[in-house]
């Protein structure tokens, strides 16, 4: 399991902070199945109002064996942006580890 530490979050809903829960548990599985010694995963959530709309930037830290991978969204819509965020951080360890390719090569073995 995933230790994470969110950052900014007190400024969400009830039903917003379940939102992203419903959001992280999906994607943590999938971070964790790709970078296989995930130690923590650092949220932080910003809120802009230029103008009165509101934006959000989230800026996500995995941290892994040693190691870190850093992703960085900006969005009007919040749900979008935790997908964005999760999605880069998974595209990173993707192209990181190569996994697709070591899949594809482990069944043409078989």
């Amino acid at each position: 399991m995933i230790n994470i530490q969110k950052i900014g979050f007190e400024v969400l809903t009830e039903k917003t902070q379940n939102d992203f829960q419903k959001l992280f548990d999906e994607y943590s599985k999938k971070i964790e199945r790709k970078l296989k010694n995930a130690d923590s995963l650092k949220i932080h959530l910003k809120e802009h109002s230029p103008g009165g709309r509101i934006k959000f930037s989230i800026h996500v830290i995995a941290n892994y064996s040693g190691k870190v991978l850093e992703a960085d969204v900006s969005d009007w819509d919040l749900n979008r942006a935790f997908h964005k965020v999760f999605g880069k951080i998974e595209q990173e360890a993707e192209h990181l580890f190569h996994i697709s390719d070591q899949n594809k090569r482990n069944k043409s073995r078989e």
